[in-house]
């Protein structure tokens, strides 16, 4: 086994690989890594009217802007609206370098 294919094997055993962040390179998931944090937040955020996700990294997930729109944010501070979003992120946030988050509550 090459050097390639033996750091191949190791980011696909790696936690990269198990979050879904980089199987869509290697043809074993059609879902970008946007697609994957948009369906976690979905999923954690169920009546959020909008929730945006975009790679602002050209594409390598490392860099995300994160727009959500729900009324679950009432009552609670931007500092814990974000503090809510970056929980629901807490094992993509341990493996990209940065998110920008706004959140806002609907009018």
């Amino acid at each position: 086994m090459n050097i390639v294919q033996k750091f191949t094997n190791s980011l696909k055993e790696g936690s990269l690989f198990k979050h879904g962040f980089l199987r869509h390179w290697y043809g074993t998931e059609n879902k970008t890594s946007e697609q994957i944090i948009r369906a976690i937040l979905k999923e954690k955020f169920p009546a959020a009217k909008f929730i945006s996700v975009e790679d602002t990294s050209g594409g390598c997930g490392a860099m995300y802007n994160i727009y959500i729109e729900s009324d679950t944010f009432k009552n609670l501070s931007i500092p814990k609206q974000h503090k809510a979003v970056y929980s629901a992120l807490e094992e993509q946030i341990k493996l990209i370098h940065g998110l920008h988050v706004q959140t806002k509550i609907p009018s």
